[in-house]
């Protein structure tokens, strides 16, 4: 005869025997949240406040219109682009990447900016002594500091400011770097394309500078990037113009030196060299014409390749905080400290009820016992 198995018994919870507990503490939960509101206004009137300034741009994306203004340009000038091939947009994501890498915050840290409170600065040092902590990050900062300070004992200052290597950064370089770095950020729709540049700082103007310059020097290191082949050829085709240029002149004067010495000599052999400084010439002038109509192939190539950006909403001066408001820290903070005090009543009631099964049960309760 099998036996039935017995099935374990499950705990349930009573959610209102919960919710009468709960309110039973109210006086402690009430405590603990009064706790976390004084935590929220000490730590929201410890917080500097951050302004942020944005820039949304849409960059030339795919096959450009210029190609065929281009090429309908070199066609009244006689020249031929249609192999020249159409102009292949950036790659939107390589635009973040760019403005995160170390040359590209070097060459930003050198900006000059006019803070409010204090006069013109290079960003750099703006970033490295006008930003403001809250009172904890230099209770945090300060063992990195003393250590610092007494590994620099005995050493020279250095001019940190200026003369920054990309290549071999200081200690001291890296950290206000690292902490612009953190200050700029830069965003990519992959559906609309819209590029959103922005800048967060604690000065509204400086805030503003900094966009508006980030954007130039991205506009200026893509354009590099786009038309550096086309800038090489474009060198080289120059050079290559100016020698052939040099080499017809040379041939031409040659030919026309010649040609007055033996006017009026009628000797078989003059003819002969007037001929071949005539072919000389001829030749010469065929490739100075030829490098002249790719030397404005090549200027009308770096044209074409150099990208368009549209400024869709360019930068401006904030007039509200980026950050977080006093009063949502405020209320965060109750709210938290309320909720941990209630999770505080209902551990410590589940934890009573396993440690007690037996609670309001005495051995005379038990008629096995009797």
């Amino acid at each position: 005869m099998s036996e039935t198995p017995v099935k374990p018994e499950t705990e349930e919870i009573d959610l209102l025997e919960l919710t009468k507990k709960i309110w039973a503490k109210r006086r402690f939960i009430i405590k603990y949240a009064l706790i976390g509101a004084v935590a929220g206004l000490v730590i929201g009137f410890s917080l500097p406040k951050e302004y942020t300034s944005s820039v949304k741009m849409a960059p030339e994306e795919g096959k450009s219109n210029k190609t065929s203004n281009m090429a309908g340009l070199a066609a009244l000038a006689g020249f031929d682009l249609s192999g020249a091939g159409g102009v292949d947009g950036i790659n939107l994501m390589l635009y973040p990447d760019v403005v995160q890498s170390t040359p590209f915050i070097v060459e930003l840290s050198q900006i000059p900016v006019q803070p409010k409170k204090s006069g013109k600065l290079s960003l750099y040092d703006y970033i490295g002594t006008e930003l403001s902590s809250p009172w904890w990050g230099y209770i945090i900062s300060a063992p990195a500091k003393v250590i610092g300070w007494v590994m620099s004992i005995g050493q020279e200052k250095e001019a940190v400011g200026s003369g920054i290597n990309p290549k071999a950064l200081t200690r001291e370089q890296a950290q206000v770097l690292e902490g612009l770095s953190k200050r700029i950020n830069i965003s990519v729709d992959k559906k609309t394309g819209v590029i959103t540049a922005s800048s967060t700082m604690q000065d509204p103007v400086v805030a503003a500078a900094v966009t508006d310059s980030m954007v130039r020097k991205l506009e200026e290191y893509m354009g590099d990037y786009r038309t550096e082949k086309a800038k090489r050829d474009l060198a080289f085709t120059q050079e290559s113009y100016q020698s052939a240029r040099e080499s017809y002149h040379e041939t031409q004067r040659r030919y026309a030196s010649y040609m007055d010495a033996t006017q009026n000599v009628a000797r078989q052999s003059v003819r002969a060299e007037q001929e071949r400084l005539r072919n000389e010439q001829t030749l010469a002038y065929g490739v100075y014409s030829q490098l002249a109509q790719q030397l404005e192939m090549a200027k009308l190539k770096v044209q074409e390749q150099t990208p368009c950006v549209t400024i869709i909403e360019p930068a401006g001066v904030p007039t509200r905080k980026s950050n977080t408001s006093k009063a949502v820290i405020l209320i965060a903070f109750t709210f938290l400290g309320a909720f941990a005090a209630s999770g505080i009543v209902v551990v410590k009631d589940l934890f009573f009820k396993k440690e007690n099964p037996d609670e309001g049960t005495g051995i005379g309760d038990n008629p096995s016992l009797s």
